[in-house]
């Protein structure tokens, strides 16, 4: 008896790739996206997946609406789309890759899914447009560079459960104004707000460690309170903030790294006898006792 193979063929979940064939009529590959005319694209139903780099460096588009069939969008699936505007994502997406829209500088707002968890390492690096974003409160991990030179950002809300701002989250947001942190914060990581626009920021009663240079090169930021739960300053946290003229101290930090602040423009409102009078008198600070 003659057996017929394409009688028992399997179903598998589709992946939409740019750089590689797997079957034809299945997928739509780099070749064909660089082929076609129209500057709006649309993946049907027929896939689950984006690839890792599935539309990476195709400049022409500019709008892409992803079918409710879409559940993962791959690492650096849109990278480098430097006309992309406009994206619709699939409300079953629960994974969003490692620098997924890294470089879209013409990307201005995105709704971000209610089944994502996770903005991963890179994912809105130098998305230079992009001036709406909401994170929602299912929201628990925001990686490094995750909005780095975002700079037309002007505000933000953390969710609330993020504890952690992690290496170089908002570096760069140049117009970014204000911050707002959520109460379970316990981190805010190495260059996580460098030579960003804040005019003042208010730091959550959760919060225990300032990384080095947290908030280097905020020219603007004018005020800072340190909580009762600090345990830990790094150097630099606050360094070049040049209209930095008032810190308030409520409480006696374990750890203070060095040259905190610029000398000539701060004054330090801190306990008389304190490891902060202490530290201030070693790097020459301006003091007022509380």
């Amino acid at each position: 008896m003659e057996y017929n193979s394409k009688a028992v063929e399997t179903r598998k979940t589709q992946v939409w790739h740019a750089n590689q064939r797997i079957k034809k009529e299945d997928l739509f590959d780099y070749s064909d996206a660089k082929n076609l005319k129209n500057k709006q694209m649309e993946v049907n139903e027929c896939y689950h997946e984006i690839g890792t780099g599935a539309f990476k460096g195709i400049t022409k588009v500019r709008r892409v609406v992803l079918s409710n069939s879409v559940k993962t969008i791959g690492n650096e699936a849109f990278r480098g789309c430097t006309m992309l505007n406009s994206i619709e994502l699939s409300k079953q997406i629960g994974h969003i890759g490692k620098g997924a829209f890294y470089d879209c500088l013409r990307l201005r707002t995105i709704d971000i899914p209610w089944r994502v968890k996770r903005i991963e390492d890179k994912t809105f690096k130098k998305c230079r447009s992009l001036d709406h974003i909401v994170l929602h409160d299912n929201i628990e991990y925001i990686g490094d560079s995750a909005f780095l030179e975002c700079e037309a950002l002007v505000g933000i809300a953390i969710p609330e459960k993020v504890e952690a701002i992690n290496f170089r989250a908002f570096c760069g947001c140049k117009n970014m104004q204000t911050v707002k942190l959520p109460n379970n914060l316990k981190k805010i990581g190495r260059e996580a707000f460098y030579n960003c626009g804040l005019r003042s920021i208010e730091l959550n009663d959760q919060l225990e460690l300032i990384e080095e240079s947290a908030f280097l090169k905020c020219k603007f930021l004018e005020e800072i309170e340190i909580p009762k739960s600090i345990k830990r300053i790094e150097k630099w946290a606050f360094h070049g903030c040049p209209k930095l003229g008032k810190v308030v101290f409520r409480n006696d930090p374990e750890y203070l790294g060095e040259w905190l602040f610029n000398r000539k423009s701060v004054k330090v409102f801190c306990q008389k006898g304190s490891r902060v009078d202490h530290y201030c008198q070693e790097y020459e600070y301006q003091t007022e006792y509380i």
